[in-house]
């Protein structure tokens, strides 16, 4: 091996190369210096691609690029030798470094065939943009996802919060209202069982007829009690009933007047009355009205100081009786006023407030306003400005002692004997077959010509074809309700029966089911089980034979 060695360093037979021609310093130098550069630069090149491959563990095909290293490297070493030998002639050396440049060199081209079919096989750069632009379309996708998921329950976090926050504000009203209502039902409890035990014990100096007197007055403020609490419950469960009957609102504000006059005489509150519209008359029932207006003027005269004034108006406007009652007392909070017909809810619940009650009035007002297909509005301008209340009734276009009349008869005897309801086209609407022919024999027994339907649809092409005078059409239909069927025939011209009179006759019976009915073009609406008398009173109105 030694031998070798110094066989590859043995210059001897071979004179260096300064010796071999006429060299020149320049062009010496010139050999000397630009192999030297060339070393120079394969010793930095393979060096940056060494470094580079074993930084980047992922890159594809290393082994080629460490080939690419060594036969670089082996091409600058050579240079170097070509140098050195201007002075050393290490021929034997120079052959060998160009040897083993050759075996590097065949190797890399070796690897390079292997590779490059996989490298054909790779995708190319327009490729690689699209991926790479699918791919961040998509990761974009996925943050606006991401993005949207977080809004969602952030949403879903708020709508907790919300529901959290009304449970608790349902459970901190219901409390407020226990304690209210114990406090309203003992104070007038009190003085009732304390004058009641004065008078059994003969206690001097108790006035029995006083006695007697507060033990009235505060047995009727108990009994006021109860009533709204009764009302209240059955407002809420559905089962308060009305006795409908054509009414004045006039007569029925007066009588309220009268009620709530002294109470308002003795705060110092002055009560003044603007009615119009005396003959107007609406379909309810007068108890419950007046239960509406002594509710309001009790309201307004409770909240309006000495000296203050409440009004009450009654005008007609347009298809609807207006009835408004405005005070000049403390007024409602901005932030109250969305809530002020909320059942248990007062401006001051606290135990300090200086006006009683238990909160259900209004409540009680707008309930019963709505189950008359009424609306109960209340503005104000804020505290201390005063506030108003205003009721808005449908009229109804018959006489008052005309359809009282009819309705009278009905009771009395089941039967309306003065109605003359002979020639009277009626188109019966009803999916119920035993529903249809009750009320055909009912309106044929008074001389109606009565066809019957038992889809919309074939009600809308009889209204078409036959022309009736009156139409009764059910609400809860398969496929086409009601309310289409009317909204339907409204949208027909005049002759082809768009403004045929209508009425609901329909087991839905609540207030917004009526409301609904009369917004959606129906002239009245009745709830089953029908009283045949206002049946056939309905009937001979719509058309016309009332007299």
């Amino acid at each position: 091996m030694l031998e070798f060695l110094g066989n590859l360093f043995n210059t001897s037979g071979f004179p260096p190369r300064w010796h071999c021609g006429s060299w020149s310093a320049g062009h010496g130098w010139l050999h000397i210096v630009s192999d030297v550069a060339i070393f120079g630069a394969y010793v930095a090149i393979p060096c940056v691609l060494a470094f580079f491959v074993m930084r980047r563990k992922d890159i594809p095909f290393p082994r080629i690029l460490w080939l690419f290293v060594a036969f670089i490297f082996a091409c600058g070493f050579g240079h170097l030798v070509e140098a050195i030998i201007f002075w050393q002639p290490v021929y034997r050396f120079a052959g060998v470094v160009k040897f083993v440049t050759a075996v590097v060199s065949w190797g890399t081209v070796i690897a390079l065939v292997q590779i490059v079919p996989q490298v054909l096989h790779l995708p190319g750069l327009a490729r690689l943009n699209t991926e790479l632009q699918k791919e961040v379309e998509e990761r974009k996708r996925a943050e606006l996802a991401l993005r949207e998921s977080e809004e969602q329950l952030a949403g879903l976090l708020t709508s907790e919060r919300e529901a959290r926050s009304d449970a608790e504000r349902a459970n901190r009203i219901k409390d407020e209202f226990l304690s209210m209502i114990s406090h309203e039902l003992r104070t007038p409890l009190n003085a009732i069982l304390g004058y009641a035990q004065l008078l059994r014990l003969n206690a001097p100096g108790v006035d029995t007829a006083e006695g007697l007197q507060v033990i009235e007055r505060n047995g009727k403020v108990q009994a006021q009690i109860i009533e709204d609490l009764l009302d209240m419950s059955r407002i809420v469960s559905g089962k308060i009933r009305l006795d409908v009957a054509p009414t004045k609102l006039a007569d029925v504000a007066r009588a309220a007047i009268d009620t709530v006059k002294p109470e308002a005489e003795t705060k110092g509150v002055s009560l003044r009355a603007d009615i119009d519209a005396s003959e107007a008359v609406v379909l309810g029932d007068g108890r419950r009205l007046q239960q509406v207006v002594w509710n309001l003027l009790t309201n307004a005269v409770k909240f309006t100081p000495k000296g203050g004034t409440v009004t009450i108006e009654i005008g007609r406007h347009a298809e609807h009786l207006e009835l408004r009652v405005v005070d000049t007392g403390e007024g409602i909070a901005a932030d109250f006023l969305p809530y002020v017909f909320d059942r248990f809810r007062q401006a001051d619940p606290s135990i300090t407030r200086r006006h009683g009650g238990l909160g259900l009035g209004l409540s009680i007002v707008k309930s019963l306003v709505e189950l008359h297909g009424g609306v109960a509005e209340a503005t104000s301008e804020g505290k201390s400005q005063g506030s108003t209340f205003l009721v808005r009734l449908p009229v109804l276009h018959v006489s008052a002692d005309r359809l009282s009349a009819m309705a009278k008869d009905a009771k009395s005897d089941g039967r309306v004997e003065a109605l003359d309801l002979s020639g009277v086209k009626v188109l019966v609407v009803d999916d119920e077959p035993d529903a249809r022919n009750l009320v055909r024999e009912l309106l044929v027994g008074y001389g109606s010509e009565v066809i019957t339907a038992n889809s919309a649809r074939e009600a809308l092409t009889l209204v078409t074809q036959q022309k009736p005078d009156v139409l009764l059409s059910d609400i809860g239909m398969p496929e086409t309700d009601g309310f289409e069927l009317i909204r339907a025939v409204r949208a027909l011209s005049e002759a082809d029966g768009g403004k045929t009179p209508a009425a609901a006759v329909t087991a839905l019976a609540r207030a917004e089911d009526r409301k609904k009915a009369l917004l959606s073009g129906y002239q009245t609406h009745l709830a089953k089980p029908v009283d045949a008398g206002e049946l056939l009173a309905v009937v001979a109105t719509l058309a016309g034979r009332t007299g």
